[in-house]
C-alpha cells in the first residue's frame, strides 16, 4: 500500500531528496533468517571444509579469494607464543609445490601483486590468507584457488624454512612495539583481563620469535590446521558460480581429513560489574588519546528483530559519528578528532569502542564531552573500560 504517492505536487516540490514512496510491510520480528546466505552458493565437502562463492561483476575480470582458518594466537601455548603468526609468514615461503618464496613470485607472475594483492592475517582467533587475481583466463582462477589448498595442509616447516622467515617477523615484530603499538596493546590487555586473550596477543613474544624450534611450529600447525577449521570464500566476476564451486572440489576434494581431530576450544571474558580505568605515559606518542569501550557478548544474528537490531546499531554509529566531527570542526574543539564502531574482538565479545585523539592536558575534557554525546543519543550507556594515553 503506497503512503505516499509519488504523483503529489505538495510533496514534490518541498525536497528533492525523498523517497519515491512508502510501504506497509507486515514483519514477524520473531520469523528466523535463513541459514543459507542469500545470493551466495554454499556448502560443506565430505572432508569439512566449508566454501562460499557469489558473483560480483566489479572489478571486471578480477575475484577476492580467502581461506578463513579458526585457528590464532589464543591456541598457543606458553612455548608457542607466535607461532600462529608464523606459519603465515611461511605459507607464502615454503609448502610441498613452491619453496624460496616461489609461491609470491607466482602469484605475482599472474597479476596478484604481493601486499595489495596476496596478504594474510593472524588474530586471536583466526588467520586469513587473502588473494585478488584477475579471472580474465580461465587457468587463473584454478592456480589461485590451488595456492589455497597449499595454505591449508602442505606449509612446508622445516629448519631451514624457519630460519629464512625469522627475520621477517622480527622485524614485523619490532614495527609494532611503536607508541601506537604499546598504547593498543594496553587497553587490549585491559579488556581481556581475566581471560586467555589477554595473555596471547597475535604478534607473540620475541624470545619465542627468537628461539622456537621447527618442531614446535610444525607440531602447531598439524594439530589445529584441519580443513573442518577452513572456510573458503570467493567472490568476483564469475560466469556462475557453479563452475568455481567444481574447481573448489578440483583442488580440495582429494584431501583426507584427520582421524578424530581436536575441536577448537572456547575461551571467556570474564564480565566485570565496575568500569576499569587505566593510564598509559608514552613519551614517543605524537599526542594525547582517551579510548573508551563498552564490552558485551557478541549478538547472535538468527531472526528479523536480530536483523533490525543490527541495523539500528548501524544508525546510531553513523549519527554519533556525525555528532562527533562537527564538534571537532569548532572552535577550540575538546578533542581534534574522534570516532566510534562496533567491532568483534574476539569470537566471544564484541565492544562499542570510542577513541579521540586530544591536545596534552587535554583527556579530562575529551572524555566529558565524549559522554555527553553519547547520552544525548542513548540512555542505555554501560562503559565497561576507559583507557588514557598521555604523551
Amino acid at each position: 500500500m503506497d503512503l505516499l504517492p509519488v504523483e503529489s505536487p505538495q510533496i514534490l516540490s518541498k525536497s528533492k531528496r525523498r523517497f519515491r514512496s512508502l510501504k506497509l510491510v507486515n514483519v514477524n520480528y520473531d520469523d528466523v533468517l535463513s541459514e543459507t546466505p542469500y545470493g551466495v552458493d554454499y556448502g560443506r565437502l565430505n572432508n569439512g571444509l566449508t566454501y562460499y562463492v557469489r558473483c560480483n561483476s566489479k572489478p571486471k575480470m578480477r575475484a577476492a579469494l580467502a581461506l578463513a582458518v579458526k585457528v590464532g594466537s589464543v591456541l598457543e601455548e606458553e612455548a608457542e607464543r607466535g607461532v600462529a603468526h608464523i606459519v603465515e609468514h611461511l605459507a607464502f615461503s615454503a609448502t610441498k609445490k613452491y619453496t624460496n618464496h616461489d609461491l609470491v613470485k607466482f602469484l605475482e607472475s599472474i597479476g596478484a601483486e604481493f601486499g595489495a594483492c596476496q596478504n594474510a592475517v593472524t588474530s586471536a582467533d583466526e588467520t586469513v590468507y587473502e588473494l585478488f587475481v584477475p579471472v580474465d583466463k580461465p587457468e587463473l582462477l584454478s592456480q589461485a584457488i590451488s595456492v589455497l589448498a597449499e595454505f591449508s595442509s602442505e606449509v612446508r616447516v622445516s629448519a631451514d624454512d624457519l630460519e629464512k622467515e625469522r627475520g621477517a617477523v622480527l622485524e614485523e615484530y619490532r614495527g609494532s612495539r611503536n607508541a601506537n603499538g604499546r598504547m593498543q596493546d594496553a587497553h587490549w590487555v585491559l579488556m581481556m583481563e581475566g581471560s586467555k586473550y589477554a595473555e596471547r596477543l597475535p604478534i607473540g613474544l620475541e624470545k619465542v620469535i627468537r628461539t622456537v624450534s621447527s618442531e614446535i611450529v610444525k607440531k602447531f600447525y598439524k594439530k589445529w590446521y584441519h580443513l573442518q577449521n577452513m572456510a573458503l570464500i570467493a567472490v568476483g566476476d564469475f560466469p556462475d558460480t557453479q563452475s568455481v564451486v567444481e574447481l573448489i572440489k578440483t583442488h580440495f576434494e582429494d584431501k583426507i581429513p584427520a582421524p578424530n581431530p581436536p575441536l577448537i576450544p572456547q575461551f571467556m571474558v570474564p564480565s566485570h560489574e565496575e568500569p576499569r580505568f587505566s593510564s598509559f605515559v608514552e613519551s614517543e606518542a605524537a599526542g594525547s588519546a582517551v579510548m573508551i569501550s563498552c564490552k558485551v557478548p557478541v549478538d547472535e544474528l538468527k531472526t528479523v528483530k536480530d536483523y533490525r537490531n543490527l541495523l539500528a546499531e548501524s544508525m546510531f554509529f553513523h549519527a554519533l559519528n556525525q555528532r562527533f566531527f562537527k564538534l571537532s570542526r569548532k572552535k577550540d574543539p575538546p578533542y581534534f578528532s574522534c570516532s566510534a564502531a562496533a567491532d568483534v574482538l574476539v569470537r566471544p565479545t564484541k565492544a562499542y569502542i570510542m577513541t579521540s585523539s586530544c591536545r596534552q592536558n587535554g583527556t579530562s575534557t575529551a572524555l566529558e564531552s565524549m559522554l555527553i554525546e553519547v547520552c544525548l543519543l542513548s540512555h542505555r550507556t554501560n562503559l565497561i573500560c576507559i583507557h588514557f594515553t598521555y604523551a
